[in-house]
């Protein structure tokens, strides 16, 4: 996780290639793919540095970032629809959109691309509709992903 730590501040050097700033966006989707548990201590926005960063080095390659979201969106889609009853796939879900939604703060350029991206979750999640009155939030949640729950070693609230 050395990595993780010391990553945004690797993606803005000037000398860094085209190649390892692919290699830092694989890091990244990477970590979201094995990642086992909700993640501690703002990960979610460190990992979302490095995608800026990225971003913001002139060594990247075009459409390089665009590539990045569209891509990990569907992995991260893809996998928590085959395991929607696994708490994994939907800690990398929502560790995902945590993650996009950062950027969406932070860079207001990458908001035309992340607007759609995360939309889908909340729309996905059912809050859109809740919102309108249609339904209730995260109806397409499974029971243990919606209500508090003590199943576990300790309570958590999913």
């Amino acid at each position: 996780m050395a990595f993780i730590a010391h990553g945004s501040d690797a993606a803005a050097h000037p000398k860094i290639t085209t190649a390892q700033l692919q290699q830092a966006l694989d890091v990244v989707a990477n970590v979201l793919a094995r990642q086992k548990k909700p993640f501690l201590d703002d990960e979610e926005e460190r990992l979302a540095m490095i995608v800026l960063r990225v971003s913001q080095n002139l060594n990247q390659a075009t459409g390089s970032i665009s590539r990045f979201f569209n891509e990990t969106d569907i992995i991260r889609w893809t996998d928590y629809t085959e395991h929607s009853h696994n708490n994994e796939a939907y800690y990398r879900v929502s560790s995902w959109m945590r993650l996009m939604m950062t950027l969406y703060f932070m860079a207001p350029s990458m908001q035309p691309t992340l607007l759609p991206l995360v939309t889908k979750y909340f729309q996905k999640m059912g809050y859109l509709d809740w919102v309108m009155g249609l339904s209730r939030p995260r109806r397409n949640l499974p029971a243990h992903h919606r209500y508090p729950s003590c199943h576990m070693t300790d309570c958590h609230y999913y």
